[in-house]
């Protein structure tokens, strides 16, 4: 049975739903004495339509394990990602379990529970199926005093020694005008684009990226993709490798800046899904608008088997999965801090 959870501090009020353990609704109380709210929630959940639970959650924020999905040979990944598809997975790895296979991982599609609630702070926990290498998962939500801000973080238990790719999904709502959203990275390695052939996006597959300000194209030419939304409709993907300090968030419509940081030692990356109402089949029906900002230690949104495999992200010494020994919590977590945007 789906619940949620709210919590009320000095700079705002967030919610909380044991569907995926997702980050809901939440407003900011800035230094100027306005609320915003910065999160994004799919329009079937707005519109009351039911969907399945990997998609029905798709609120402010979750975590993903294992991030992604795992990709196969009818998938339209380019080379050499193709033929990572049906890599082996080491033993030492840990064999896929049934819920490997979900969409971002037990932990987006399971009912969690709450562990506790104070005024401080909600714990909501879940428990792995038997037959994954991860027993429990556990989530945090602390609101920081005097501030507009949040602190979330993970702790993972496993039972048997696994390898597997671990996300954030902070999804932000895109509501200005095109290009009124900006994007300011932290320093970063390289960004590579999505190498996957797909008529949904403009950028050109697997290209290796300097800046978000000169993306190439399928067609030929360069775009920006720092400033959003778009004028047109489509569905990108970019990950940035190797990132420092995290991101820094402008949007211009709210007047408001964003910082989120994280341990980038254990989330290496960060990946940028830029859903541009591209998507024209149920349940997007072309209505979806927004930026995932995702804290990863993963190889796109390949799943587990390219994510633990011998991948060109990983070959230039960028993690792309979490290596989880057992009877050794692994906790990780991010903040994220808004701030008045000066007119």
């Amino acid at each position: 049975m789906t619940e949620n959870w709210s919590l009320d501090w000095s700079h705002g009020s967030v919610t909380v739903h044991s569907g995926a353990g997702a980050i809901g609704r939440t407003r900011f109380r800035l230094e100027d004495g306005r609320e915003v709210e910065p999160f994004h929630e799919a329009p079937w959940i707005t519109a009351g339509e039911a969907v399945e639970p990997g998609l029905g959650n798709l609120r402010g924020d979750w975590p993903c394990l294992p991030f992604g999905r795992v990709y196969g040979p009818d998938d339209r990944l380019v080379e050499p990602w193709h033929g990572l598809v049906e890599a082996p997975v080491p033993a030492s790895a840990s064999p896929l379990a049934e819920s490997d296979f979900l969409l971002h991982g037990y932990s987006a599609n399971a009912e969690w529970s709450l562990v506790s609630k104070t005024e401080r702070e909600i714990v909501l926990g879940l428990d792995y199926p038997a037959d994954s290498p991860i027993q429990r998962i556990t989530r945090s939500i602390r609101p920081l005093d005097g501030q507009a801000g949040l602190d979330v973080a993970v702790s993972i238990v496993a039972r048997r020694r696994c390898v597997r790719p671990f996300g954030f999904h902070p999804n932000f709502a895109l509501r200005g005008a095109p290009g009124s959203f900006h994007i300011e990275p932290g320093p970063y390695r390289f960004g590579l684009t999505h190498p996957v052939d797909e008529v949904l996006a403009r950028a050109a597959p697997n290209r290796r990226i300097a800046s978000l300000a000169e993306v190439p194209l399928k067609g030929g030419g360069h775009e920006r993709f720092d400033r959003l939304p778009f004028a047109d409709d489509r569905e990108d993907i970019i990950e940035l490798c190797g990132i420092e300090k995290g991101m820094h968030l402008v949007d211009r419509h709210d007047r408001v800046a964003w910082d989120l940081s994280w341990d980038t030692a254990k989330l290496p990356s960060c990946l940028l899904w830029m859903s541009n109402r591209g998507r024209k089949f149920a349940p997007w029906n072309g209505r979806n608008l927004c930026v995932g900002v995702e804290p990863v230690a993963s190889a796109f949104d390949f799943g587990s088997v390219i994510a633990g495999a011998d991948n060109p992200i990983a070959k230039e010494g960028v993690a792309t999965a979490l290596t989880i020994e057992p009877g050794t919590p692994f906790t990780v977590g991010y903040r994220l801090v808004g701030h008045t945007l000066a007119a």
